[in-house]
């Protein structure tokens, strides 16, 4: 669980990390139905890591929702040295599937909180027709109890006479 502040809100996430082992998909399936924001997550030093992010992108488009917001992401930029896959190929990927895209290092945390507050805003852009709706109604139900607890101190003030309890 992360609290980000986005836009002056404070937004909770929870992070699930399904360690990207094919050997869970089975399980990762049933994590989709009420995800909001996916990360697709490669290694640079691994072309094997990013051939496989067409196969869980596929499990993503087949299994969560409709509105989920992905992120496609290319870990371990300090490794410079051994990287297998281009940066280039990893955007290339990213726009093919409509994803914005991230170079990121867990170990120096390099782009960690941008990437996350990416995802962030683009899961609250995506349900914000639902929040602003959810604002309105809790608005209109709040204005709805001040007014009849208005109404209903005002009438038992005015024909009840005062009592003390003690």
């Amino acid at each position: 669980m992360k609290t980000l502040e986005i836009d002056g809100i404070k937004v909770r996430i929870q992070i699930w990390d399904t360690a990207g082992q094919e050997r869970y998909q089975t399980i990762t399936k049933q994590y989709y139905r009420r995800a909001q924001g996916i990360f697709l997550v490669y290694d640079i030093t691994s072309e094997r890591s990013f051939q496989h992010i067409m196969k869980w992108a596929s499990d993503v488009d087949e299994y969560a929702p409709n509105k989920v917001q992905k992120i496609l992401i290319g870990n371990k930029s300090d490794e410079e040295q051994k990287r297998q896959v281009p940066k280039m190929q990893g955007d290339k990927l990213a726009k093919t599937y409509g994803m914005d895209f991230f170079e990121t290092s867990a170990c120096t945390n390099y782009n960690i909180k941008e990437s996350f507050t990416r995802l962030t805003e683009l899961v609250l852009q995506a349900n914000r027709k639902d929040l602003d709706g959810l604002r309105v109604s809790i608005n209109e139900d709040l204005g709805i109890a001040n007014l009849e607890d208005e109404e209903g101190q005002s009438d038992s003030t005015a024909n009840t006479p005062k009592s003390c309890w003690c």
